[in-house]
């Protein structure tokens, strides 16, 4: 186990589940629920959204290569969306709330694409041999535990958004999606070199 590997690359699928950003997104997506539910619902949309990365993580590259996208071009497109994803992150409004509903969410959209966005499957896809440290075991070690620090958080959102504030929660939000433009550009670098060998 490369345990550096493990932190960092844990703390980048952290970054792209933004959970504190989500935070006011799932209170108002879990609004009409019935309290003695939201535990339960919140629970089973965490364990959807876990299902989806192994997946991604697992089967991306080998899904990808039978569409003959090249590991270089996902990088690139990996790259762009996490770009917009961290500029969206850096600009956006907490005051934007989740469509009024009164039915129960399944899957869409609180473990897609809150949760396991575009993003996050782009990298998961294209992480595996991407470096020496990037094998299977080291990679579903980062998987497993950005998704237990993203469950922590939102099992304990409603103390968390009392005790941040809407300003707590934003500063937050716009820090996690500067790093990860910052990121996006070194992707972005990457995949441009692995396509046309620069």
């Amino acid at each position: 186990m490369d345990f550096p590997f493990i932190y960092s690359t844990a703390m980048l699928f952290l970054m792209l589940m933004d959970p504190f950003g989500n935070l006011p997104v799932f209170m108002a997506t879990l609004r009409n629920v019935p309290p003695e539910r939201q535990t339960r619902v919140l629970l089973r949309e965490l364990v959807f959204a876990l299902i989806a990365m192994l997946l991604a993580l697992t089967a991306g590259r080998a899904f990808f290569g039978l569409l003959h996208i090249a590991p270089g071009t996902l990088a690139i497109a990996g790259g762009v969306i996490l770009f917009l994803t961290g500029l969206k992150m850096v600009f956006a409004s907490l005051a934007e709330s989740a469509p009024e509903s009164n039915a129960e969410p399944f899957i869409v959209p609180l473990a897609i694409p809150l949760i396991c966005g575009p993003g996050l499957i782009a990298i998961l896809s294209t992480l595996r041999g991407s470096v020496p440290q990037a094998t299977l075991p080291n990679c579903l070690a980062a998987v497993s535990l950005a998704w237990l620090v993203q469950t922590s958080i939102m099992l304990c959102g409603r103390s968390l958004a009392r005790v941040l504030g809407r300003r707590g929660l934003d500063a937050l939000e716009s820090l996690m999606g500067l790093l990860l433009t910052c990121l996006a550009i070194g992707l972005i670098i990457k995949g441009i070199n692995q396509t046309y060998g620069l």
